[in-house]
């Protein structure tokens, strides 16, 4: 399972989940608090780690939506985690009941929400502390109440979601909300926490309780009395008066110095305690790890293309297998996405070729993407899948040189790339946008040779995009590797991924698409006057 309080706490290092703002949840916020794990930040820049979350998103909930962006960076090693999520989710999708009741109780949580967490984020004023404190307590005894209505499932992870929620209702913490509260010398405490032999002062949340009528009541009798003719009225009248300073008091305490006082000795206390408690912590990742399945339920629905659960297993080496395959991204804009089938299983490493725009980089982009999908437990986007867990997952793509850098692009780029090498293993996932550029030809040559023999002797799946057709047909040659280009209709490219290698850059198609082919730049020197002669 996840850990107890990292929502909770990461929340709390940097408010991400905002309930005063209109888009409340702020994934790159989060982003930045996130530590590396199986992806680098780069690389995670690299396939839109944002763009699939907001594909994959049909969270009800703030905390679902937290932990569907926590998964997607950091996708779990744990096989026997991701087949019980699978287990759950197939049980959701055949289990109408059940379905509808998480759904109902995701609902009710999501209206609620907000105002737990503005009493979490203490964002009130102490002088309206009251208002906050019932309404996030309101919240709590709802989700606790509201889990007794879901049926029992039969997946050992849905049970344990639902467990969690359960044992918070069981703890200490939770009675604050639930039995009378005390304050105490040694904080605040519940009922059997104090003991009957313990001084304690019951805490009342609200203005008009824990003294605040005594001081105004002779005055309000008095003038009942007036009022009403019961006294004599100019006896009366003298009364008010007299017993007015303590309807001043009274009233000055009950709106300015209760809640004030309230706040620092109950509420405050009553909200660090909750904070503090892995059992809450737990009941919220609990709520979240709900909605994360729900949303790959409902991601499912919405798409209008086929989806699969896809198989997995953690052997050795890394492999990725699909049949036609597609972007989870691209497809909720496209419906005539170009499908492609991927067999990455023992080749080494995959030469990709062919011209720009002509869909090498999507193609790579939805393998990664689609492998994180399945290793956190989600569906892909294709008819058939199938692939080990990744224990490293690395893109590179052509980056500016820093000034800094005294070796320029080239030291840049091969920093990068010896740094992915280095932590590369058998079961990593390496995508290469070109390699030891920045040098001559023959430099560039002989280093590529020696960067890609050391992946093909670990073993794992690379995939290396290049206009370097030379390179390809070196390996091609050795009968090394796997080499796909890009299917073209003519002149214009298919998207779709064949067998071979590609030949031709199409430099001249995209110049002339562009307004910059050499007869583009005669015709401006012409029009210039720079060319006096043809």
């Amino acid at each position: 399972m996840y850990s107890d309080k990292l929502i909770i706490e990461l929340n709390f290092r940097n408010r991400f989940i905002d309930e005063s703002r209109q888009e409340p949840f702020d994934s790159r916020r989060m982003y930045d608090l996130l530590s590396e794990t199986i992806l680098d930040k780069r690389t995670l820049e690299m396939i839109e780690i944002h763009d699939l979350y907001k594909s994959l998103d049909h969270t009800m909930t703030l905390v679902g939506s937290a932990r569907l962006f926590h998964s997607l960076n950091t996708p779990s090693e744990s096989l026997e985690l991701i087949q019980a999520k699978q287990e759950a989710l197939l049980e959701l999708e055949t289990n109408d009941k059940l379905k509808k009741a998480v759904i109902g109780y995701l609902n009710d949580f999501s209206k609620k929400e907000k105002s737990l967490f503005k009493f979490l984020n203490v964002n009130y004023h102490p002088l309206l502390s009251f208002g906050p404190l019932r309404k996030a307590i309101d919240a709590v005894k709802g989700m606790l109440k509201g889990v007794e209505k879901i049926p029992a499932p039969h997946s050992g992870y849905l049970e344990s979601l639902l467990r969690l929620i359960s044992n918070f209702g069981e703890s200490q913490v939770s009675e604050l909300v639930q039995k009378p509260t005390y304050r105490t010398f040694r904080g605040v405490k519940t009922g059997k926490e104090k003991g009957a032999f313990s001084p304690g002062f019951r805490f009342r949340a609200g203005r008009l309780s824990g003294g605040t009528i005594g001081p105004a009541l002779p005055s309000i009798i008095f003038g009942l009395a007036w009022i009403t003719g019961k006294m004599n009225p100019a006896l009366a009248e003298s009364m008010v008066l007299f017993t007015g300073a303590g309807a001043v008091l009274g009233i000055l305490y009950a709106f300015i110095a209760k809640p004030v006082f309230d706040n620092e000795t109950a509420i405050l206390p009553i909200r660090n305690r909750f904070i503090n408690s892995n059992r809450f912590a737990s009941a919220v990742e609990a709520v979240a790890s709900l909605d994360e399945l729900i949303s790959f339920y409902n991601f499912r629905q919405c798409t209008q293309h086929t989806t699969v659960i896809p198989e997995l297993s953690n052997k050795s080496r890394h492999y990725f297998i699909a049949e036609e395959l597609k972007n989870p991204v691209l497809v909720k804009s496209d419906l005539d996405f170009v499908a492609n089938d991927v067999h990455l299983d023992g080749e080494g490493v995959s030469f990709i070729t062919g011209p720009n725009s002509g869909g090498k980089t999507t193609y790579c982009k939805t393998i990664v993407q689609s492998q994180i999908m399945g290793q956190i437990g989600g569906p892909v986007v294709a008819e058939k899948a199938s692939m080990n867990i990744a224990e490293h997952i690395a893109y590179q793509a052509p980056a500016f040189d820093s000034l800094s850098d005294a070796e320029g692009r080239f030291g840049t780029e091969l920093r990068t790339t010896r740094d992915i090498f280095y932590a590369t293993t058998p079961k990593s996932l390496v995508i290469l946008d070109e390699i030891a550029e920045g040098t001559t030809v023959h430099e560039k040559m002989n280093l590529s040779v020696a960067i890609l023999n050391g992946f093909f002797a670990v073993g794992n799946s690379t995939l290396l995009v290049t206009h370097s057709y030379e390179l390809a047909e070196m390996y091609q040659d050795m009968e090394k590797g796997q080499f796909l280009q890009v299917e073209f209709d003519g002149e214009v490219p298919t998207h779709h991924m064949k067998e071979g290698i590609s030949w031709e850059s199409h430099a001249d198609r995209v110049a002339k698409k562009v307004g910059f082919a050499p007869d583009d730049i005669q015709q401006h020197l012409k029009e210039k006057g720079y060319l006096l002669y043809n």
